[in-house]
């Protein structure tokens, strides 16, 4: 019988061995005047060193048996995981490698309660007590025993500059990062290409300095009727005359879930929605750009004004409030509101809100104060596993907003400058009016939201049953994620009941599992992507 490896009755048991290449690990430990290693000892983020570190994410280690060093990009935006606990540390960028290879998996109850209030790990905190993240730019060394830790956020400094100047700044710096880049990356590549700014301004400089990519690329789930990205993306695309696809056919909601919470190591209650753009490299190869950064570099959300307001006044709890009552607000059922602390962690509101508020005054001496948190803690620990996870099988991953001289630009600017929320539009506009007269997203009418098929249902609700069996301790079972949840949205309810039980119990076994149930329903993914193509 051909094994089927979603079928609770075949699926890999947790003790089974893995039926996956594992991720790169190292462990280390001193004992009695000598140093234990076990893992390997040399590891890159990529094959790619010779092309430099210009806008991308890269972390890297060396051991060479009595020292250890390693480092990550000077944003911090690569995920490489450091366990430490009595005298031991282990590197991976997978934290779930790490307890797969014995690291203690205590959990940490005060990063869980903010990850529940507002869906990120901030600091370099993570689900578990021992394990943490690399700051921006970290040095680390270890030797007979001894580890250091260099590296932080260095909080930007105001400059003073008027508008049309920071228009022609933001406009030169661009071009130049994306020159280093073009000029380093001869090759194919492909653009997912949204309806919104980031995307396109990669898109437009790329065709000023004279490349064009192999393709475009825009996910959606709205079937063959196209969202207003999808719609957005592909006038620009025509206008440029760029080949473009569109992923629109319907998605294994369950299985895109359990694959994404185990890529992006229980760090992250998003990003399921992007498996069909995962799906679309992993078939593909090749090089990709990514748009990480942009928004929060160059145009302040709506929360910015009231935010900026209140780091005036030196009020950096009320800052946190807001972010934990907007985050709930946005993954709430109506009537409900008060998000997932109370749900998966109770009575650490107070706890929750001032932890934040300390993370946030440590940016009050920048321009904008929220700005910097947002981009180091929200953009760098969870926006970032889309260059990092999403796209990691493509052959490189290019985020020019990331080049350090553009990010610092945008960082020093005054609020005054970006207040309006049109900075970002206005370069666009002025570097290509070729392409001016074309809306973004929110200026297209899309169709209203289309479900499934009675035949994709049914199959859905197959899998729910036998996906919820294999992943195991899932909070109300299959039952709890067929039906619509009472409190939460639907998305975020699953994530959060997946986390939770992922969380429940976890030890080697448990780990190794995960790990193998994500690698097979990889293994099963679905062919059929492109659902229209230009």
């Amino acid at each position: 019988m051909r094994r089927n490896l979603t079928d609770p009755r075949t699926a890999p048991r947790m003790t089974a061995p893995p039926e996956h290449e594992t991720a790169p690990y190292l462990g280390l430990s001193w004992r009695d005047g000598a140093a234990q290693m076990r893992g390997r000892a040399h590891w890159r983020s990529d094959g790619q060193a010779e092309l430099g570190q210009v806008g991308r994410l890269w972390a890297r280690w060396d051991w060479d048996g009595a020292r250890l060093s390693a480092e990550v990009d000077p944003f911090g935006f690569f995920n490489l995981f450091l366990y430490e606990k009595e005298g031991e540390i282990a590197l991976s960028p997978s934290l779930l490698e790490l307890v797969a290879q014995g690291c203690d998996a205590a959990p940490d109850p005060l990063a869980l309660a903010v990850f529940h209030r507002m869906g990120i790990f901030i600091h370099d905190e993570t689900p578990l007590r021992h394990v943490r993240t690399l700051p921006p730019g970290a040095r680390v060394t270890w030797e007979r025993g001894k580890l250091r830790i260099t590296g932080g956020v260095p909080v930007p400094q105001e400059q003073q500059i008027s508008r049309e100047a920071a228009v022609e700044g933001m406009t030169h710096h661009f071009r130049t990062a994306m020159a280093r880049i073009l000029e380093k990356w001869d090759a194919p590549l492909i653009l997912p290409l949204s309806g919104g700014r980031d995307s396109r301004h990669i898109l437009l400089e790329m065709l000023r300095q004279g490349r064009r990519p192999g393709a475009c690329v825009t996910f959606h789930h709205n079937g063959a009727a196209m969202n207003a990205e999808a719609l957005a993306a592909r006038a620009v695309a025509e206008r440029a005359g760029i080949r473009h696809n569109v992923l629109g056919h319907a998605r294994p909601r369950l299985a895109d879930a359990i694959r994404a919470l185990v890529m992006t190591d229980l760090c992250a209650e998003e990003h399921a929605q992007m498996m069909p753009l995962h799906d679309y490299v992993l078939d593909r190869g090749g090089a990709a750009f990514d748009g990480i950064a942009g928004d929060i570099l160059t145009n302040p959300d709506n929360d910015a004004e009231q935010f900026y307001r209140l780091a005036q006044a030196g009020d950096f709890i009320g800052i946190a409030s807001g972010l934990v009552e907007g985050h709930g607000r946005v993954i709430s059922q109506p009537g409900w509101g008060r998000g997932a602390g109370p749900l998966w962690s109770p009575g650490r509101d107070e706890e929750v809100v001032e932890h934040i508020g300390r993370a946030v005054a440590a940016y009050a001496d920048a321009p904008d104060p929220y700005q910097v948190f947002w981009m180091y803690h929200r953009t760098r620990r969870e926006i970032n596993f889309v260059p990092q996870a999403i796209l990691g099988k493509a052959e490189i991953v290019f985020c020019p907003y990331l080049d350090p001289d553009f990010a610092r630009f945008c960082m020093s600017l005054p609020y005054t400058v970006t207040r309006d929320q049109m900075l970002h539009d206005d370069v666009i506009a002025r570097a290509y009016p070729d392409y001016a007269d074309i809306p973004f997203a929110e200026g297209f009418a899309a169709p209203p939201p289309r479900g499934g098929s009675l035949t994709h249902k049914l199959r859905s609700a197959r899998d729910v049953l036998s996906l919820t069996r294999a992943f195991g301790n899932v909070p109300g079972g299959a039952r709890a994620l067929m039906g619509e949840p009472a409190k939460l949205r639907r998305g975020p309810d699953m994530m959060y009941r997946l986390h939770a039980a992922a969380m429940e119990g976890l030890d080697a076994a448990r780990a190794r599992h995960l790990l193998d149930l994500a690698a097979a329903l990889e293994r099963a993914r679905p062919k059929r992507l492109i659902s229209d193509a230009l």
